[in-house]
């Protein structure tokens, strides 16, 4: 009989959020209270104690790139951060503004792309702003895409995650469509043969998954709102209910991503104390036997 061994610990563990749309004086859509949802959210990620290597939020950091947002993002995100010891990489979307995020997130006077490569334990996130100066859809300039090739030119050791706001996939809304990432061919034969293991996304609000070439992108479902899915696919819903945030596993030999509900649910144990108390004593090698075997 094969023995059966613990996989072994993810070697990087990412807390990837989208979209809170934080607004500074008032509700956005007259529903949803930005601040409160980002800071529930964070509290979630800190709770499931999760050693997190790196918090991504991947756009739409503020609703209406107001100054005093991007200072209320700081106040609310540096401390979690420092108590998880986190990395933390940001990304502007379509609600942001280069100009007034770069002032308020990293303090220079510049309406250009804030593209950064973060390397933690070698595993190299690499983020680019995809918002399109002036549009709500996305995609990225010609310097752009030559600095990302340079960037991938050299394989880092664990592989490289992207970070982009507009995900490079199909949407089932018609509406959204009009604002996808505008040249996914482009980004397929950039990255392909290099070592990108995942694209992590936003934009749409709901949590989604696919590939682009042989890449997968995960998609945050949003902290602020969510789109309803349910809803017939040529209507946009906002639905303050499901919010979440995606749990990225970075293992030797594959990325896993888990859909975490910023809401706390009541729970209660799947398995009990004496369970659990039986199985600690079982050897490694018997474990599968003993918990696997259906009783009859």
């Amino acid at each position: 009989m094969t023995t059966f061994r613990s996989r072994p610990a993810p070697t990087h563990v990412i807390a990837h959020l989208s979209d809170p749309h934080l607004l500074v004086g008032g509700l956005l859509g007259g529903h949803i209270d930005t601040a409160a949802q980002l800071r529930q959210a964070l509290a979630r990620v800190e709770a499931s104690g999760e050693r997190v290597d790196v918090l991504v939020i991947s756009g739409d950091l503020t609703d209406t790139a107001q100054p005093e947002a991007y200072a209320l993002l700081r106040e609310i995100v540096d401390p979690v951060i420092d108590r998880l010891g986190a990395a933390l990489v940001l990304t502007g979307g379509n609600h942001d503004e280069r100009r007034p995020m770069a002032r308020g997130l990293w303090g220079v006077d510049t309406d250009q792309p804030q593209d950064t490569v973060t390397v933690v334990r070698g595993l190299r996130v690499i983020d680019l702003d995809s918002a399109v100066p002036g549009y709500h859809h996305g995609g990225f300039s010609d310097e752009q895409y030559a600095w990302l090739a340079r960037e991938l030119a050299e394989p880092a050791e664990h592989g490289t995650i992207l970070v982009i706001h507009h995900a490079p996939i199909a949407y089932r809304s018609p509406l959204m469509q009009l604002l996808d990432f505008d040249d996914v061919d482009r980004l397929r034969a950039t990255i392909e043969g290099t070592d990108v293991r995942g694209i992590l996304s936003g934009h749409l609000h709901v949590t989604s998954f696919g590939t682009l070439g042989t890449v997968p992108v995960f998609v945050a479902g949003g902290v602020s709102y969510v789109d309803d899915v349910g809803a017939p696919r040529e209507l946009l819903m906002a639905v303050d209910g499901p919010q979440s945030w995606n749990l990225i596993e970075v293992h030797a030999d594959q990325v896993v991503a888990s859909v975490v509900p910023i809401e706390e649910h009541k729970t209660w144990p799947a398995l009990s104390e004496a369970v659990l108390d039986y199985l600690a004593s079982v050897p490694e090698d018997d474990k599968r036997e003993v918990f696997s075997r259906k009783r009859t």
